[in-house]
């Protein structure tokens, strides 16, 4: 037997790479090596608290599948992740290392390929201030009215965002706008982060987002100086004459709305009497109220000299 299997080795040997060659030609037709390729959206994990999220560029890479068919179809096209490490990752940018999430079960057979590699990061700190809130509104107020200051509730709010940006917010303001010109306001406004030259500065976040703000109207109350007109009961006695009449103050100051100080031009005291006077007189005699203003003196001193005339001769 052994004299058999001897005979025609050369011939016996080429027979057999034949036949191996033609198994593996067959095995190749029936499961050849492939090629794909997915397009995957960059994750980030174990970012760091502190952090705002971070900026991936690019934010999707290519992964490269290659092996047997068979062994490359056993992958689902949804199950393929690709992510990047921040942990112990630092502010600024720096190139991170992309990994995917295939097993080595999966990958028997299978070689990966991560276009790019390696992806740009950038970190930023999140920081927050507290800053005071400014109420902005047009103060054209109807005639004879004022604005009162406006009251803002709460008087703070905390803007949250990354560094640079929080940085850049110099004043927080609420614009009260009324129903209509003139009007007043009692509503909730959005607080607007603005910078240096009260442009707005996006990308924070302030908490609360509104105010209540309170813009209330009051009167304008000005102020005239008007004389003191005194009002007589009476007439003096018939042996006397008046001859000089004094008051004190001479003039007051009255305030009160535009067109009721237009109609004032004098104040008036309450009547005072004279009936049968002999003599000199001097008393504080009362003004009388004026409607619709005030007075900053209620009262002014009268005094009232008179001189004795002569007898008249008996007929």
């Amino acid at each position: 037997m052994w004299r058999i299997l001897r005979e025609n080795i050369p011939e016996k040997l080429m027979a057999l790479s034949s036949a191996i060659l033609i198994w593996m030609y067959v095995n190749a037709e029936k499961n050849p090596t492939i090629t794909q390729r997915f397009t995957v959206d960059v994750e980030v994990r174990h970012l760091q608290n502190g952090y705002e999220s971070p900026v991936v560029s690019p934010s999707q890479v290519t992964v490269v599948l290659t092996g047997v068919r068979s062994s490359v179809e056993q992958i689902s096209p949804r199950g393929i992740r690709a992510m990047v490490d921040l942990s112990g990752v630092g502010e600024g940018k720096q190139r991170v290392p992309v990994q995917v999430n295939l097993t080595r079960d999966l990958l028997q057979d299978v070689q990966v390929e991560i276009i790019p590699p390696t992806v740009q990061v950038t970190l930023t700190r999140r920081i927050s201030k507290e800053l005071r809130i400014q109420c902005l509104f047009v103060n054209t107020p109807p005639e004879g009215y004022v604005y009162i200051s406006p009251i803002v509730f709460p008087e703070t709010a905390l803007v949250t965002g990354p560094r640079e940006r929080v940085n850049q917010v110099q004043r927080l303001i609420v614009n009260a706008v009324p129903d209509k010109v003139g009007g007043e306001i009692d509503s909730d406004v959005p607080i607007v982060a603005v910078d240096g030259a009260n442009n707005p500065v996006g990308g924070v976040t302030i908490r609360p987002s509104h105010a209540r703000v309170v813009l209330k109207l009051a009167p304008v109350s000005l102020t005239k100086t008007v004389i003191v007109t005194p009002v007589w009961k009476g007439a003096p006695d018939a042996s006397v004459a008046i001859e000089e009449i004094t008051i004190d103050p001479r003039t007051v100051v009255i305030s009160g709305k535009p067109d009721v100080l237009a109609q004032v031009h004098n104040v008036e005291t309450e009547p005072i009497d004279i009936s049968n006077l002999t003599s000199d007189l001097s008393r504080s005699v009362a003004l009388r109220p004026v409607d619709g203003a005030q007075l900053t003196t209620t009262s002014v001193r009268v005094s009232v000299r008179v001189r004795r005339l002569p007898e008249r001769p008996s007929p």
